[in-house]
C-alpha cells in the first residue's frame, strides 16, 4: 500500500520538477546578448514581503518575508538569503454540550443547552530557509566558495536541517545581460525530523550542485533563479532538490513586483504517522441477536468507523510555494 502510494506521488512530481528545472536552465539562453557596465562594488539588499488575510466564514492569515543581503567586491562575493512562509487557519467552530446534563449509555440528550464553541486558528503552513555563501574569484571564469544552510519545513516533515559546504565553481557569463554560473561542492548535513526513521542518515556526507542565473529581459523585467542539490554520498537515492524561479518587474527605482515559484523536492521524504480505521457493519451469523456470535465486517460505505492504530507512511516527495510579493531594493 504504502510503496504504491509513494509510486503515485512520484509519478506527479518527477514530470513537473524536470519541467521547471529544464524551464530555469533554459531561460538564461533567452536574455538579451548586450554588454553593458558592471556595477559598482558594494552593498545591496532586497527584502520582499507578502500577506494575505480573509475573513467571515473563512479566516485565514498568510505572512510571507523574503530578504536578500549581498556585497559584490573587485573579485570577491558575500550573500545572505533568508525566506519565510507562515500560514494559519481557523479551526472549525462546534457547539458544546452544557455541564451537568445526565442521558443513558446507548442514547442522546434531548435539546440540551449548548454554548457556541470558536477555538480560534493554527498553524497551517510553516517553511523557512537561510543561505549564507562566500565566493573568490581565483581567474576570470573560476571561483571559490563556502557557505552553510538552514531549513525548517514542518508540513515537509523536517524540524531543522543544518548543511555546511564548500568547493568550486565556474561563471560561464558575468554581463548585466545574462549571469550564470555553476557550483560544485562537498557538504556536510545534521537534520532532525519529526518521526524517526531508522532507514535514513541523520547525519551524512554529500555533493552539493548548484546554479545561479539572472537576465534582464528589458529595462524593468528581470527573470532570476537559484538551483541546488543536495546528495547524500552513502546513500545517493537520498538527495534533495531546492530550486527558485521569479519575475520582477520594476514599480520605481526603489520598488518591484516579483512573482516566484519554488520547488521543494525531497526524494526520500520523512515519514508520517497515520491512522488505520475500519468501516464496519455488524453481521449475526445466526440471526439471533444478543446469542454472542455477532462480529464486525468491514464495508466499502457507511458503517461504523472503527480506530485501529497507526501506521507510518511517507510524506509527498514534491512542496511548491507560489509567491506574489512586493520588493524594497536599496
Amino acid at each position: 500500500m504504502t510503496e504504491h502510494r509513494r509510486a503515485k506521488r512520484a509519478a506527479r512530481s518527477v514530470p513537473l520538477l524536470a519541467a521547471a528545472v529544464c524551464c530555469a536552465l533554459a531561460a538564461p539562453v533567452a536574455a538579451q546578448d548586450e554588454d553593458e557596465a558592471e556595477p559598482e562594488p558594494g552593498w545591496t539588499n532586497e527584502t520582499e514581503l507578502s500577506l494575505a488575510l480573509t475573513g467571515g466564514n473563512s479566516i485565514a492569515r498568510t505572512l510571507g518575508f523574503g530578504n536578500i543581503l549581498q556585497y559584490a567586491g573587485e573579485s570577491s562575493r558575500l550573500q545572505l538569503r533568508l525566506n519565510g512562509l507562515r500560514s494559519r487557519t481557523a479551526v472549525d467552530p462546534f457547539l458544546l454540550a452544557a455541564p451537568g446534563i445526565r442521558f443513558p449509555l446507548t442514547g442522546a440528550p434531548d435539546d440540551p443547552a449548548v454554548a457556541l464553541v470558536e477555538p480560534g486558528s493554527e498553524p497551517e503552513a510553516e517553511h523557512y530557509e537561510l543561505t549564507g555563501r562566500y565566493d573568490t574569484e581565483i581567474s576570470e571564469r573560476f571561483f571559490w566558495n563556502a557557505g552553510g544552510s538552514w531549513d525548517r519545513n514542518r508540513e515537509a516533515g523536517i524540524l531543522s536541517r543544518y548543511s555546511t559546504f564548500g568547493g568550486l565553481g565556474n561563471v560561464w557569463s558575468d554581463r548585466e545581460a545574462l549571469r550564470l554560473s555553476t557550483t560544485y561542492a562537498v557538504s556536510f548535513t545534521n537534520r532532525r525530523e519529526e518521526t524517526d526513521d531508522p532507514e535514513k542518515d541523520a547525519r551524512f556526507a554529500g555533493a552539493r550542485l548548484g546554479l545561479d542565473y539572472r537576465s534582464r529581459v528589458n529595462d524593468a523585467v528581470i527573470h532570476d533563479g537559484i538551483v541546488a542539490a543536495n546528495v547524500n554520498l552513502g546513500t545517493p537515492s537520498d538527495y534533495s532538490l531546492n530550486a527558485t524561479t521569479a519575475l520582477s518587474v520594476s514599480l520605481s527605482r526603489h520598488l518591484a513586483l516579483r512573482l516566484s515559484l519554488q520547488l521543494l523536492y525531497e526524494n526520500d521524504p520523512a515519514q508520517e504517522d497515520v491512522a488505520v480505521i475500519a468501516r464496519a457493519a455488524v453481521v449475526d451469523p445466526d440471526g439471533v441477536p444478543g446469542s454472542g456470535d455477532e462480529l464486525f465486517e468491514t464495508v466499502a460505505d457507511g458503517g461504523t468507523t472503527i480506530a485501529l492504530g497507526t501506521e507510518q507512511v511517507r510524506r509527498d516527495r514534491l512542496d511548491t510555494i507560489f509567491r506574489t510579493a512586493l520588493v524594497i531594493g536599496f
